[in-house]
């Protein structure tokens, strides 16, 4: 049930906000250990405790090609959909840059070409 999109969430860009990360990644990212031990029930409030222990921004590394912390908390804010305020707070936060990172790519991902210019 941990993989379900909110049900009170929007659909964006015509698709499930899912859908925005490859199939193959997605599945990549719910079978990493991160996914199932730190991402499991977080709630919007919890996403900036969790964004405040990043030390890298990327996507997939090593030879199993494992999905990095930054990408599972990207879909997880695909999945609960944050308020706009918080988006703006996670942008808007100056001491932690990959908490800065998130929500700007969060933002990219999901806003309008009027949000994000």
């Amino acid at each position: 049930m941990a993989n379900v999109t909110d049900p009170l969430a929007r659909a964006l860009h015509g698709t499930d906000p899912q859908n925005l990360i490859e199939y193959i990644t997605r599945q990549k990212i719910y079978d990493s250990l991160y996914w199932k031990e730190e991402c499991f029930g977080l709630t919007a409030a919890e996403i900036l405790d969790k964004a405040m222990d990043l030390v890298h921004v990327g996507g997939s590394y090593g030879g199993n090609m494992q999905p990095s912390r930054f990408l599972c908390l990207t879909l997880k804010m695909l999945q609960i959909q944050p308020d706009d305020e918080i988006i703006y707070a996670l942008i808007k936060n100056e001491d932690f840059k990959y908490v800065r990172a998130l929500g700007a790519f969060y933002l990219r991902l999901t806003g309008r070409p009027k949000d994000v210019y």
